[in-house]
């Protein structure tokens, strides 16, 4: 199976969804897709690709590292 996004007209969206059940495919849309990432982030430790319960740096000390990379410092 491959991934693919589709950007379509909201009036196509039943026609592409029926093609899809029929076809046995499985469709998801932005928000789901989002709402199923942080659901799963929540079940899983602290790896790599979860997010962290607490943050490790606050909000000023991010911005001062993004700022630090933007001027070459």
């Amino acid at each position: 199976m491959e991934d693919l996004i589709l950007s379509i007209p909201i009036q196509d969206k039943a026609l592409v969804e029926t093609l899809a059940q029929r076809m046995g495919w499985t469709m998801r849309n932005r928000r789901t897709s989002v709402e199923r990432f942080i659901r799963s982030a929540k079940g899983r430790s602290q790896g790599e690709n979860s997010c962290p319960k607490t943050p490790q740096m606050t909000d000023e000390e991010i911005q001062a590292e993004i700022n630090a990379v933007r001027q070459g410092l």
